[in-house]
């Protein structure tokens, strides 16, 4: 194989804006999710599960998105 056909190495590295943004969007989620759980308190008179329900919901798929992004940072390594 000759020199030409090398690819060059690839930059693995991750930049740390790109691990704040999986903070932020995990702060998103459960922020989202707490309004949608506020809106079906108010729409139908569920208070306070509406809210309850939507922040546990929130915050349990916050985690699985954050170890799911967690992981596509690692395979890139």
């Amino acid at each position: 194989m000759s020199e030409s056909d090398q690819k060059p190495p690839e930059n693995k590295d991750t930049s740390p804006w790109q691990l704040a943004s999986v903070g932020t969007e995990f702060a998103f989620i459960i922020i989202a999710s707490v309004f949608i759980g506020r809106y079906l308190d108010g729409r139908f008179g569920w208070s306070p599960f509406g809210i309850l329900f939507g922040a546990i919901f929130g915050f349990g798929y916050g985690i699985y998105y954050l170890l799911m992004r967690v992981a596509q940072f690692d395979k890139k390594d």
